[in-house]
């Protein structure tokens, strides 16, 4: 069974790795209407983040975001792959792959915890973020 504070964790660490996603690709977003798609799951992700921070700072505990290695791969990844193609077609397939991997290992996350309460609500609101932010990047495929 997974303790409380490492889904919190892993909701933050997770937030935290949607917000440099999408900081990596936003500047290359074409048209003005992605661009919004993106600030808006960004501010998502953002206030995520926020909430799982306090959570852990309540319980006595530091968050743990992405590492620096993690951070600059992300960043050389990203870069290559819109060296090749920078469509707006591109980033919404890419933000949404990366959604996609955060759907099932939050799914994985939560079958791993039963302890309920504040931490899985966070869970799976970070859950229902992932989801919607599929949903909304679909049209731009």
């Amino acid at each position: 069974m997974l303790p409380e504070n490492e889904l919190i964790q892993y909701v933050y660490k997770t937030a935290d790795m949607g917000c440099e996603g999408i900081e990596c690709v936003i500047g290359a977003a074409r048209s003005d209407a992605l661009r919004q798609v993106l600030h808006s799951q960004l501010g998502d992700y953002q206030k995520l983040r926020e909430d799982a921070a306090r959570m852990l700072h309540e319980s006595g505990d530091d968050p743990k975001g992405v590492g620096p290695m993690a951070r600059a791969s992300s960043r050389v990844m990203s870069a290559g792959k819109l060296s090749l193609d920078s469509s707006d077609s591109k980033i919404a397939e890419m933000t949404i792959q990366g959604n996609n991997m955060g759907v099932t290992k939050t799914i994985e996350h939560l079958h791993d915890y039963a302890g309920g309460g504040e931490a899985e609500k966070l869970a799976k609101k970070l859950l229902a973020t992932e989801q919607a932010n599929v949903e909304q990047l679909k049209p731009f495929l």
